[in-house]
């Protein structure tokens, strides 16, 4: 079974725009999400030179199942309106295969006041408002993806919701840190780790007080080994599926981009914090490999799913509090 057989037939209907790279997004944010599973119709790439643009239109639409997605802002509502067009006579054709078996036209609405001016064959049929994240320049290759397996309306705009939720976090979260910009540095010679900032000479890091406090990583604390001894600034990272003992590290870490959290509360967090920046990032980095890490590696971290997501939201609350109590 070939790739296009278990995927369907997908059309994209689009306008240009007044330049040529203005739609070239297209192909970055649609296409790619689809081209490995569904023959994909874009007449950017599936219209050959001295071939009959409607010929090779006319072709494509004859496909079964076959799925047009049709991506409405206010260059397509125009292009639709103006005869003798590409679109126009693009859309006179669908209109002749609309309400046939196998067809399904999916209106994708891209920008403000595209969805009360829909042309014909578009009209009635149910969209996707996808303005949310196209306005923000936001991804939109799963939704796409989830259009084309068939995904429900609430499916996708749960989905929807979700990015916007990331997002919205990951802004939040990256105006707060880089109040106080940090880069974290590992040598892969000697391992010491080291914190270099804007507003201070650089320093090695070490253990911050709670984690001298807490039982959960005081005896773990005055290791001297030649990849491992805290109270020197000294810390491990290697490429292994095991990965607890990289822990201090990730928690050290933590605490250096978060020092106001230092409560019982805080703690667990910032524990449960550090065992998913070990998994996805310290025991990624090789022994004898140097590495950095920043606020940007810290949120891109943490938010790839529910759980870090919820962890980064809380930690971010209990700073802001924090600092807000602080300041009155």
């Amino acid at each position: 079974m070939t790739t296009a057989e278990s995927g369907g037939s997908i059309f994209i209907s689009y306008a240009w725009g007044a330049e040529f790279q203005k739609k070239e997004w297209v192909r970055q944010r649609i296409i790619s999400s689809l081209d490995w599973k569904h023959d994909i119709f874009w007449d950017r790439d599936n219209v050959a030179l001295g071939e009959l643009v409607e010929g090779a239109i006319g072709k494509a639409l004859e496909k079964r199942p076959l799925l047009v997605l049709c991506l409405c802002d206010q260059d397509y509502l125009e292009a639709a309106r103006r005869i003798g067009s590409g679109l126009y006579e693009e859309l006179r054709l669908l209109m002749q295969i609309a309400d046939e078996p196998g067809v399904r036209i999916v209106p994708l609405i891209l920008e403000s006041g595209c969805a009360e001016r829909l042309p014909a064959p578009l009209i009635g049929r149910l969209y996707l408002d996808l303005q949310p994240l196209h306005s923000r320049n936001l991804d939109l290759g799963m939704i796409i993806l989830g259009v084309a397996e068939g995904s429900s309306q609430a499916q996708l705009k749960s989905e929807i919701n979700n990015v916007l939720a990331d997002y919205q976090l990951r802004q939040r979260a990256l105006s707060f840190l880089k109040r106080r910009p940090l880069t974290i540095w590992g040598s892969g010679q000697n391992h010491e780790v080291t914190v270099c900032s804007d507003a201070a000479m650089p320093y090695l890091l070490k253990p911050p007080q709670w984690m001298w406090e807490s039982s959960h990583w005081n005896y773990l604390l005055e290791d001297d080994q030649p990849t491992f001894c805290p109270i020197k600034g000294r810390w491990h990272w290697e490429y292994v599926q095991i990965s607890s003992e990289m822990r201090p590290l990730a928690a050290a870490v933590l605490s250096t981009f978060f020092p106001q959290l230092t409560g019982e509360k805080e703690q667990r967090l910032l524990t449960k914090a550090s065992a998913l920046l070990v998994c996805r990032f310290f025991r990624m980095v090789k022994i004898d490999e140097p590495f950095t890490f920043d606020a940007d590696d810290l949120v891109n971290n943490l938010i790839i799913d529910y759980e870090g997501f919820d962890i980064l939201k809380q930690l971010l609350d209990s700073a802001e509090a924090t600092a807000k109590a602080s300041m009155t």
